[in-house]
């Protein structure tokens, strides 16, 4: 499958590390969810994605939901 930005097929998967929060300044009440997961970079043009597991997403969409109240 080619990169979904530039077309290349120069991908790699890596192993990744990402912290989440909510940007809003009213977010920082809530606690900043981690997320360790597979990203795939193309290393031609830096595009990356990944899937965020339904148990962080869970916690993402209950912080939102609560600021939103």
């Amino acid at each position: 499958m080619p990169c979904k930005a530039c077309k290349s097929e120069n991908l790699q998967k890596f192993d990744g590390e990402l912290t989440a929060s909510l940007p809003d300044p009213k977010g920082v009440k809530f606690s900043p969810v981690y997320v360790c997961q597979n990203v795939l970079v193309c290393l031609d043009c830096g595009f990356a994605e990944l899937i965020v597991p339904k148990s962080e997403l869970h916690s993402l969409k209950k912080a939102k939901a609560a600021l939103d109240s």
